[in-house]
């Protein structure tokens, strides 16, 4: 009996892996964005994120060798999406209204074509941007919510090069979500993953 139920839950996750490699095929042959699953350092990313934002103004870090877009374009785009309270993004914090206050060590960083090592708390310390060749069709950004020099939420998206900021546009509620979750479960249900959003 155990060893079937073994047997079962092994062809259940050979079946996700495959399931999960067919999609990443698939949207990649339809020429759409790929947001990965996030990572999360802490349970309570809402409670940082509503501390980090008391005027729901938020700091974005765009870190990026090639350019790639404007960084007004790259906070209008990501501004306004998700759970409530929305943020509103700034790249400057003297942007912000008389009326308004900013934390600047709790930010959204985006690290265009990052290197291997710009992951985890390096996203929050010293990230990296590398310059794109010219023959990738793809381009990749890795978000990072931080505070201070510790990363609280992070998560990866593959965008498709001539349709980049059309993408970035499109897909900024995704990225929002998987930054700024409300909730994260955290149980003792062996069948559900701790630190996911959902189960």
């Amino acid at each position: 009996m155990i060893a079937n139920k073994l047997r079962k839950r092994s062809n259940l996750s050979y079946l996700s892996s495959v399931a999960a490699l067919g999609a990443i095929s698939l949207l990649s042959a339809c020429g759409l964005a790929l947001v990965e699953a996030p990572y999360y350092d802490v349970t309570e990313v809402q409670s940082f994120k509503v501390s980090g934002a008391p005027s729901q103004v938020m700091m974005l870090e765009i870190v990026d060798a090639n350019d790639t877009l404007d960084d007004q374009v790259w906070a209008t785009a990501l501004s306004n999406h998700g759970y409530p309270p929305r943020l509103t993004f700034v790249t400057d914090a003297d942007d912000i209204a008389d009326n308004q206050t900013i934390k600047p060590e709790n930010r959204v960083i985006a690290v265009v074509n990052p290197t291997q090592t710009t992951m985890r708390d390096t996203l929050c310390t010293s990230p990296q941007s590398a310059q794109m060749d010219g023959t990738a069709d793809r381009i990749i950004v890795r978000f990072g919510f931080c505070v201070g020099d510790d990363i609280i939420s992070e998560t990866r998206a593959r965008f498709v090069k001539d349709k980049f900021e059309e993408q970035l546009f499109s897909n900024a509620d995704t990225l929002s979500y998987q930054l700024f979750p409300r909730h994260i479960r955290k149980n003792d249900d062996r069948y559900c993953p701790p630190m996911m959003t959902a189960c």
